[in-house]
């Protein structure tokens, strides 16, 4: 590549994400335009426009942060395979008035990985996206449970899998224990999804073995072209008086599950002055001024703690509590956005044993009308004695 070249950095991939360093390198002498386009915007109207003077190098990252969507939910949909999640491809074109732009794509996403991970990246001269989640011979699941070929998944956090289905090939999914094998073609609907994000349900494939095979399975290899990629194991949850689990961006920006398994308190918290909410309304009977307020918002804190966990999970844990977007499940019909915040994070470095923290999970929204929960979004009537199957004649 010419010394004078415009370059982007790390581009081993073409992949990038947006809390990372994405260095756009401008050499030579003189003004640059640089421009970023895509995403709804064009190279006529972008979503950004800058003028440096070179030799300059600028860090895209939080350009590509403001324009690029975060990736889709796929949602527990019952199908083996989610398509299309979502594209993040944009355009960097950089003028310096002697000739025509130079223009270059990358395809960025919200998320990132640590600054350690990143500095060795860097300095293997490769990516996260080269190293590993294009790459079809390890674990490319964006999870952060672990970066180990062996992923190991409780039951009750099972939610499907973000990855990139490799840019050629097929995959399959086989039962470790009975041989038998399901595939998981790239193509939907004549759409070849070769290259693209997606997510692979394990719920759906445990029911389509027990359901097609006869067999419950719980370990699986994950095939890329009949050879083996990465081993997904599913443990057994152990009963528990009480569970919640939050679902959560993790920092690659997919979705995850963790579970909770201590006892939950609830607190509702009263938000704002109480004095300063109060005021005197006159009161023309008794010709005098009496006491009043507004009506208080009140937000219901859930205190719980996460039930023991190995070192390993609370690293997993700390990623949920990091997350820019999480969800509470099983305490009310619909999730609950909340944040999450944790007391005394401290943790022995080799424990004897698992260890726990105590949570604080507050929903995003305070409320001043308190009724009770609708559930399925409609109010009930009394209805029949039967449910809708069956006919009228059963009213």
């Amino acid at each position: 590549m010419p010394s004078n070249a415009i370059t982007l950095t790390p581009s081993a991939s073409g992949h990038a994400f947006t809390r990372n360093p994405l260095w756009l390198s401008m050499p030579g002498a003189g003004q640059r335009v640089f421009s970023i386009y895509g995403q709804g915007y064009t190279s006529e109207h972008p979503a950004y426009t800058g003028e440096v003077t070179a030799p300059a190098v600028i860090n895209l990252a939080e350009f590509l942060e403001a324009i690029i969507p975060a990736i889709g939910d796929p949602g527990e949909q019952g199908a083996i395979i989610s398509y299309g999640l979502q594209d993040g491809t944009v355009t960097i074109a950089v003028d310096d008035g002697s000739q025509e732009p130079t223009t270059m794509q990358i395809i960025a996403h919200q998320g990132g990985v640590s600054k350690q991970n990143y500095r060795k990246l860097i300095q293997a001269n490769t990516d996260i996206f080269a190293a590993r989640f294009l790459n079809p011979a390890c674990n490319f699941f964006l999870t952060t449970r672990t970066h180990d070929w062996r992923l190991n998944i409780k039951e009750t956090e099972l939610y499907p899998l973000v990855f990139f289905y490799p840019e050629r090939g097929a995959l399959a999914v086989r039962d470790i224990v009975s041989g038998y094998t399901v595939n998981v073609p790239a193509v939907n609907n004549n759409v070849d999804y070769h290259g693209k994000l997606c997510s692979l349900d394990l719920k759906a494939a445990r029911n389509y073995f027990l359901g097609q095979c006869g067999v419950i399975a719980s370990a699986f290899d994950v095939l890329f072209d009949e050879e083996p990629a990465a081993r997904i194991a599913i443990q057994e949850a152990r009963p528990q008086r009480e569970r919640y689990r939050l679902k959560f961006r993790n920092s690659f920006g997919a979705f995850e599950c963790v579970e909770l398994t201590g006892n939950a308190q609830v607190e509702p918290v009263f938000n704002g002055d109480q004095e300063e909410q109060k005021y005197r309304r006159y009161m023309a009977d008794i010709d005098d001024f009496a006491t009043e307020r507004q009506r208080e918002e009140v937000t219901t804190v859930i205190n719980v703690s996460t039930g023991y966990k190995t070192n390993e999970e609370l690293r997993f844990i700390l990623d949920a509590i990091a997350s820019d977007e999480i969800y509470l499940l099983d305490v009310a019909s619909d999730p609950i956005k909340v944040i999450v915040t944790a007391e005394e994070l401290t943790y022995d470095h080799r424990p004897n044993g698992p260890q726990a923290f105590n949570l604080k999970i507050t929903p995003v929204d305070g409320d001043t009308c308190i009724t009770q929960e609708l559930v399925g979004g409609a109010v009930t009537s009394r209805g029949g004695v039967f449910s809708e199957e069956f006919s009228e004649e059963f009213d």
